[in-house]
């Protein structure tokens, strides 16, 4: 499993593209950005936070994000590419839909609790952020989800009767679920929680 940000440069000069120079500038910051972000919360973390943790200057950061809020919102999207890409990497081309939905419930489950700072920044900070690119990223990633749940209403004898809010509140609850469990140590126990999401998920869908 690849991890969400690779190595960094060697330290000292070096004589490399100033692309490949800004590239590895940037992941420095969205590393630190990551403990930061997971430790402290959006609200709670400072310019000095971030600088400090990446180690570089103010005018570097600058170069590379706008302010705090660009910094956090390209974080969210970047660890929400790699779930998905380390998730799907896990299900079969062939999968039906149920083994699919258990799939994806099971490998988020699986790689947040793994490195729970990922679950901190996708699972609690940008479900209550103020953000309007964050909020709208989220939202986004919500309604993803929720199209793959409906198609398990055509399977369904009543899925006609089955109401709107489903999806929306099946999925939202999951994410605040990881977030108690993987994050604040609430609830279920981040082993438990993948089966018993996964059935949850299923069961408004049963025959």
């Amino acid at each position: 499993m690849e991890e969400p940000f690779p190595a960094k440069l060697p330290p000292g000069p070096h004589r490399l593209p100033r692309e490949l120079v800004r590239d590895n500038q940037r992941r420095r910051i969205l590393l630190a950005a990551l403990d930061v972000f997971s430790e402290r919360g959006f609200a709670a973390t400072t310019f000095k936070d971030l600088i400090g943790g990446a180690r570089v200057s103010r005018s570097t950061f600058y170069e590379v994000f706008s302010d705090k809020g660009a910094c956090f919102a390209a974080l969210h999207e970047e660890l929400l590419a790699w779930l998905s890409f380390e998730v799907m990497a896990r299900i079969g081309e062939s999968a039906e839909w149920a083994a699919t939905v258990h799939a994806v419930v099971m490998g988020t489950v699986e790689l947040l609790s793994a490195d729970p700072r990922l679950a901190a920044v996708c699972a609690v900070e940008a479900p209550a952020s103020t953000e309007p690119r964050v909020r709208s990223r989220h939202q986004r990633m919500v309604e993803e989800l929720c199209r793959g749940l409906r198609a398990g209403r055509a399977q369904c004898p009543r899925g006609e009767e089955l109401p709107e809010i489903l999806e929306p509140a099946l999925v939202c609850g999951a994410i605040y679920m990881i977030g108690r469990s993987v994050v604040q140590g609430e609830g279920r126990e981040a082993s438990d929680l993948g089966p018993e999401l996964a059935e949850l998920m299923l069961v408004p869908y049963a025959d």
